[in-house]
């Protein structure tokens, strides 16, 4: 049948584009880890950078100059920074990786729902279509040879109601014919004397 060979192409079609996006999902959420590991990671640094030049710099804040200015405001920007980096990834981890990671599981329930109803449809078919029809064919031969028996019974059955018939009727015909034959006689006979 076409229609089920048509339902085939579309099904492969179906899993090429289902098992592409699951791909692709996968490697968004890779990039999504790595990115939140990296941000953590360069976070961390920036931390790390600024309680070593903290530490260094402590006895030397007596004197403010417009240049110990200029580098305390750049390490208090390098510590905002290192905040809003892990608060960023925090938030990454927490909301979009945690949301893909669902989408994920729920793309892959999905298709495996997908592939069940695909199989039993793909099994209902086959039994409508191959058992469904062998047990027809079976059938439409087992009432074949019913007929044909049925037919050579009737032909027999009439063939011995004509052989009945004639035995029954050459008797007859042959006590017709007797008469007949005597009558001609005795009709010949009366007219010699």
């Amino acid at each position: 049948m076409g229609f089920g060979k048509d339902l085939q192409f579309s099904h492969d079609a179906l899993l090429k584009l289902q098992d592409w996006e699951l791909r692709l999902l996968e490697t968004v959420k890779k990039f999504m880890a790595l990115r939140i590991k990296s941000d953590k990671d360069y976070a961390s640094t920036l931390q790390n950078l600024c309680n070593q030049v903290d530490k260094e710099s402590a006895p030397q804040l007596d004197y403010i100059s417009s240049v110990s200015k200029s580098w305390l405001h750049m390490v208090h920007q390098t510590e905002q920074l290192s905040k809003i980096m892990k608060n960023h990834a925090e938030e990454l981890n927490a909301g979009p990786l945690h949301r893909l990671t669902i989408m994920i599981k729920d793309k892959q329930q999905v298709k495996k729902t997908y592939n069940s109803i695909h199989q039993q449809i793909e099994a209902e078919m086959f039994k409508v279509t191959k058992t469904e029809i062998e047990k027809l064919k079976l059938n439409y031969r087992q009432l074949t040879k019913e007929v044909n028996y049925a037919k050579d019974k009737f032909k027999e059955a009439v063939t011995k109601a004509t052989a009945v018939s004639e035995e029954d009727a050459t008797p007859s015909q042959k006590a017709l014919q007797t008469g007949n034959d005597a009558m001609g006689h005795s009709q010949g006979g009366g007219s010699e004397k």
